[in-house]
């Protein structure tokens, strides 16, 4: 897959995560935060120094390759690597998981991507979208950032359509 679809998914994902502001919000579980990066996903990492350069080295190995985005069709690599971001790699690859209709476990192998081939884009994309929604309904902090993640979503998946066409 072309570095473009990269470069797209992680622009959108940079800037919905607040691109080079460092945050430290006290009600955020990932804590200390630049680039989208946080303390608690990297404790040894030195989140204030954090370049752009770094970051993207950090997602594009932890997050769009281990989530197998490369593998993807270029919409669906662009929905599934922000879910890996916002919602943490194994979670992604279990919704990607449901949403294709495989058994749920977390692992991104070769079931789930001849599965993936298998299911029209625009299907897949849908029922993701509900997995992922439903999920936030879920959290103890929905009450905070419920909003803010919905409309990330409703983004996110405008964003897929667009390279779907």
């Amino acid at each position: 897959m072309p570095d473009s679809f990269f470069d797209t998914a992680l622009a959108f994902v940079l800037e919905r995560e607040g691109g080079a502001v460092i945050t430290d919000d006290p009600k955020d579980p990932g804590g200390l935060t630049r680039w989208g990066i946080c303390q608690r996903a990297y404790p040894d990492l030195n989140i204030r120094a954090l370049t752009r350069e770094q970051a993207t080295t950090l997602y594009r190995r932890d997050y769009w390759e281990a989530g197998g985005c490369d593998a993807l069709p270029p919409a669906v690599a662009a929905f599934h690597f922000d879910c890996c971001v916002n919602q943490g790699l194994t979670t992604a690859v279990r919704f990607l998981q449901r949403a294709i209709g495989v058994e749920p476990d977390g692992q991104f192998g070769p079931k789930t991507l001849v599965a993936v081939q298998r299911k029209p884009s625009l299907d897949l994309l849908t029922e993701y979208a509900a997995q992922r929604l439903n999920h936030y309904g879920r959290l103890p902090h929905f009450t905070t950032y419920g909003l803010g993640w919905s409309r990330r979503l409703t983004a996110c998946l405008a964003m897929a359509l667009g390279i779907n066409r």
